[in-house]
């Protein structure tokens, strides 16, 4: 099983919550998520082969959500978004139904499928 994190989603979701969200807490949430776990949630962009998964996480800084995309064919986990519960933009409110959860949606994976197109990521096993 793999942790796929794009260059444009470490910068922007992972580097400012790196000391609250450390790698492995990432890495054992992507594990959950492969297995299973958490709450697959609606997509706003289909991408055939792959569904769209939230875990809860219990973190040093605080509770906060993941989301990954779930490769299913290839047992391979890409880091979407991660916010603390109490986020201003979207807050606990990760569901496609809440317009700033969308929007940031659609540019993050807009953002993952150009990265991933030019080899611009970093795989963890998990």
């Amino acid at each position: 099983m793999k942790l796929v994190i794009t260059a444009s989603l470490k910068e922007t979701e992972y580097e400012p919550l790196r000391k609250k969200v450390t790698l492995e807490i990432l890495k054992k949430a992507a594990r959950k998520s492969l297995e299973g776990l958490g709450d697959n949630i609606k997509n706003s962009k289909k991408i055939t082969g792959t569904l769209l998964n939230k875990i809860y996480l219990t973190t040093p800084g605080g509770a906060a959500r993941v989301v990954f995309l779930i490769q299913i064919s290839e047992n391979q986990s890409v880091l979407v978004m991660i916010r603390l519960k109490n986020d201003k933009k979207v807050g606990s409110n990760m569901t496609v139904d809440n317009p700033r959860f969308r929007a940031i949606l659609e540019k993050n994976l807009d953002s993952i499928l150009r990265d991933l197109n030019l080899g611009m990521y970093e795989v963890y096993e998990v």
